[in-house]
């Protein structure tokens, strides 16, 4: 089976019918955004807070804690599918169906932590960006969905569009050091724009949350046409990297230099 985009009936409506539909020996997980503004990991700490791993644990990225993500299991009757469904938030993460324990899920997805563009470059791979994630998988040919879903059975988007893996979600498979996905050169072309877009947008929400911003001083277009001229500089406009905090601080900087030179 390939993606089958559900009728939008919210995300906790298509998780449990999924979850159903995948008998009892299966188990929900959501992937947590660590940069989403509504702050879907304090709030599942404070809602059900029973099992979550950070999913940059065991790489050099593990003092990453501002943009950490995070893998939760839940139950169906977890208080935290409640904040999800009053949330008006559409970047909180996604939620997965598998018959994988935690620990198979976990590895699989940190595995994705970076890939290879086609021309053998690594990037980040930002799979707990939903919009993000949900395109590439819809991108791609059915033997790289494969790779990509690996024990993961269905995705469900918070949208309520599900995605089922193509073919067998693998049991018991050695999980590769990133970066071992390769991601074809025709689906990078079809994100390229929206990751761009959503790459700027997370870094000025990043900024915005540091003291004495100076991006507070201009109207939302041009502090996102400043953001975004230092982003090209710094990234040379790859359309896929996550920024670390280094780099966030250093796009502050750069800001209040400029903000200082026009004072005088």
């Amino acid at each position: 089976m390939g993606c089958v985009m559900s009728e939008s009936q919210g995300f906790c409506t298509c998780l449990d019918d999924v979850r159903q539909q995948a008998g009892p020996e299966s188990a929900i997980y959501l992937v947590l955004s660590g940069t989403s503004a509504s702050k879907p990991v304090r709030h599942f700490y404070v809602m059900d807070g029973l099992t979550a791993l950070p999913l940059f644990q065991g790489t050099q990225y593990a003092g990453w804690h501002e943009v950490m993500p995070f893998l939760a299991q839940v139950t169906e009757t977890s208080a935290f599918l409640g904040w999800i469904d009053e949330s008006d938030s559409a970047d909180w993460g996604w939620g997965l169906v598998s018959n994988a324990t935690l620990e198979e899920v976990f590895s699989h997805i940190r595995s994705l932590t970076k890939i290879l563009l086609p021309d053998r470059q690594e990037v980040f791979f930002r799979y707990w960006d939903a919009r993000y994630f949900g395109a590439i998988l819809e991108s791609v040919d059915e033997t790289c969905r494969a790779q990509l879903m690996g024990p993961i059975a269905t995705v469900v988007l918070p949208g309520g569009e599900v995605i089922e893996h193509p073919g067998a979600p693998d049991t018991a498979k050695p999980v590769e050091e990133f970066p071992w996905f390769v991601l074809p050169a025709e689906a990078l072309k079809k994100i390229a724009a929206l990751c761009w877009g959503q790459l700027v947008d997370n870094t000025v929400s990043a900024l915005g949350k540091k003291k004495q911003t100076p991006l507070v001083r201009y109207p939302e277009p041009i502090a996102r046409q400043k953001v975004e001229r230092h982003l090209r500089r710094l990234t040379s406009g790859d359309a896929i990297t996550e920024l670390s905090p280094e780099h966030v601080q250093t796009i502050h900087e750069a800001l209040m230099r400029e903000a200082l030179q026009g004072a005088h």
